[in-house]
């Protein structure tokens, strides 16, 4: 059973949705994110069919239409709502340059923060129990206030890459669970479920067969 062949689709179908991210239209509601994101998906679904059909070709024809249904609908319920809520919220945030005011007061923002630096800095050097005497530092704290918004955008960028990242590894475990349900057998689950109701009737029958037979022998 070869998993990777969906590990990768996954990853991809990903960077798919990043790629048409930027087109996002700018407050859109929860269910309008989710909604585009569907119809992005419904682009790749055919390449999902092909990849099913090569790498699972030991599969019957219904244990692969069982199997693509319990993919799809992974996407479908899973991976692309929890992808909406994630990139919904940094779209808007990173569209605003990460900053809590709006555009026209992005530079007042920034000249607060160097203030504030400063404003910290003075305090660290005039308190007599923070050990920091060097003048140099109120220049080291308005600089850092300067830098904040630039800070914060890294830091944002890191958590939704790691966001990202975490999303597609619970993807790729459920679809090794899923994987894994047919490493024992070809058929779709009805399959062996008929399969074994098959066998059980069958020994049923054989069962009642031979108390027949020795309650003829006894006779």
């Amino acid at each position: 059973m070869n998993s990777l062949a969906l590990e990768g689709f996954l990853d991809t179908l990903l960077q798919s949705f990043e790629n048409c991210r930027p087109a996002l239209k700018d407050g859109a509601s929860e269910a309008e994110v989710e909604s585009y994101f569907l119809e992005v998906y419904e682009k790749e679904t055919a390449r999902l069919r092909d990849i099913l059909r090569v790498s699972e070709a030991h599969l019957t024809p219904e244990a692969r239409a069982e199997y693509l249904m319990k993919v799809d609908d992974l996407v479908r319920k899973v991976v692309v709502p929890a992808y909406a809520r994630l990139a919904r919220d940094f779209t808007r945030r990173e569209r605003n340059a990460f900053y809590v005011v709006n555009d026209p007061l992005h530079g007042l923002e920034r000249l607060g923060l160097a203030a504030l630096g400063i404003l910290l800095g003075v305090i660290s050097i005039r308190a007599p129990f923070i050990p920091i005497w060097a003048k140099e530092w109120v220049l080291v704290f308005g600089l850092g206030g300067l830098l904040m918004p630039d800070l914060r955008a890294w830091l944002a960028n890191r958590s939704y890459e790691g966001q990202l990242n975490g999303l597609v590894k619970r993807a790729d475990q459920e679809v090794l669970r899923i994987a894994e349900s047919y490493l024992t057998s070809g058929a779709s689950l009805a399959e062996r479920e008929a399969k074994a109701a098959a066998a059980a009737a069958a020994a049923s029958s054989a069962s009642r067969l031979t108390a027949e037979e020795k309650g003829s022998s006894h006779g």
